[in-house]
């Protein structure tokens, strides 16, 4: 995670910028079922940035991907897909869902995933994003305090959070104001 590392008034240019699109019901689906509007798993608008054009959405995301990568990862990438931009406002969510299960026909998988908060957190609530860990605790053996600075710095403007693509997660509803996002993947060959 990288807590508040973009500038709330680049996220704010982000948002004008990108709001400037058509967007649309979000779908789910998988490499192995087709898209489909779902209302009992997403309520959400999105946008998909094209990757032929310059985008500070695109940009910001693919960097922080790959610094992450880097520095932690190390896994075999070799696609960074085109970046999301979600609208989640009215009760919108993502109930729990992997971004990666199995390789598609070509084998290659998601294997990392980046959400990049570009809202205020003090401009809507509920919108949270959360992680399971099969009943464990999430945040392991932290003091509540840290416990608290680190639900803090994932809802933050600004946070990149980088995760396995395999990690269960989702989105809690919006109970109220907007909730704007980034999200992108990144893909390479199937883990062995």
């Amino acid at each position: 995670m990288f807590p508040r590392i973009v500038k709330p008034e680049v996220c704010d240019q982000i948002v004008k910028d990108l709001l400037n699109n058509n967007l649309e019901p979000a779908k789910v689906g998988s490499s192995k079922t087709p898209s489909r509007d779902d209302p009992e798993i997403r309520k959400t608008s999105v946008y998909f940035v094209p990757t032929k054009i310059k985008s500070k959405a695109n940009d910001i995301a693919w960097y922080f991907l790959k610094q992450a990568n880097e520095k932690c990862f190390h896994y075999d990438l070799t696609l960074f897909e085109r970046t999301q931009f979600a609208e989640y406002k009215n009760g919108g969510f993502y109930n729990w869902h992997q971004d990666s299960t199995e390789p598609d026909a070509k084998n290659i998988v998601r294997k990392l995933s980046l959400t990049f908060v570009l809202s205020d957190p003090d401009t809507f609530e509920g919108g949270e994003l959360e992680f399971y860990a099969g009943g464990r605790p999430m945040l392991g053996t932290m003091s509540k305090e840290d416990q608290e600075q680190t639900k803090n710095d994932i809802k933050a403007q600004g946070t990149m959070i980088i995760f396995d693509s395999r990690d269960w997660h989702r989105v809690t509803p919006v109970t109220s104001g907007v909730r704007h996002s980034v999200v992108c993947w990144s893909s390479g060959q199937a883990f062995k």
